[in-house]
């Protein structure tokens, strides 16, 4: 495959997000240190990881600008077939995704928006994908009502049926 110079000429334009992701979460943990030790704790672990994680991403970049030109994209990678579904689903994914998560809860909105948006934007390996949203909701939806003790909203629906049938406990 002949590298596309659209796909492989946005180097520029990478290392200056990866500045802008640096900022912010350099940000994060800059500003959060004027706060009590548990309020800070959480800013700092979110701020960290995404700094760390952001100097991943920039070695990885320049250790392939360094490498020269090579393929970026393999041509069965549904990101070469940009059209308008996928342009579309990526624009309107985070808006319906929190009206979902609003009405439905975090265990409907998570199904579907992990079930949707791949098959929307072209993936098309749906065993694979069924197994990790199933498998992934599944252990957030035990782990933090169980191990941590924060409860999942359930949105305006759920919350109407668990009052509607009598499910809330006392």
């Amino acid at each position: 495959m002949v590298p596309d110079s659209r796909v492989s000429g946005y180097w520029r334009e990478e290392f200056s997000l990866i500045a802008v992701l640096l900022l912010f979460f350099a940000g994060i943990v800059v500003f959060s240190f004027k706060n009590p030790f548990d309020a800070r704790l959480f800013p700092l672990v979110i701020g960290t990881a995404g700094i760390l994680l952001t100097l991943i991403i920039a070695l990885e970049q320049v250790h392939r600008q360094r490498a020269g030109a090579a393929d970026a994209v393999d041509e069965r990678d549904p990101a070469t077939r940009v059209g308008w579904p996928r342009f579309a689903t990526a624009l309107l994914s985070a808006p319906v995704f929190g009206l979902a998560f609003w009405l439905f809860g975090f265990v409907v909105a998570s199904l579907a928006a992990m079930l949707l948006m791949p098959a929307l934007m072209g993936y098309s390996n749906r065993r694979q994908l069924v197994i990790v949203a199933v498998v992934t909701v599944a252990l957030l939806a035990l782990v933090f009502p169980y191990l941590l003790n924060v409860d999942l909203p359930h949105g305006l629906v759920g919350d109407w049926l668990i009052d509607r049938l009598g499910l809330r406990s006392a």
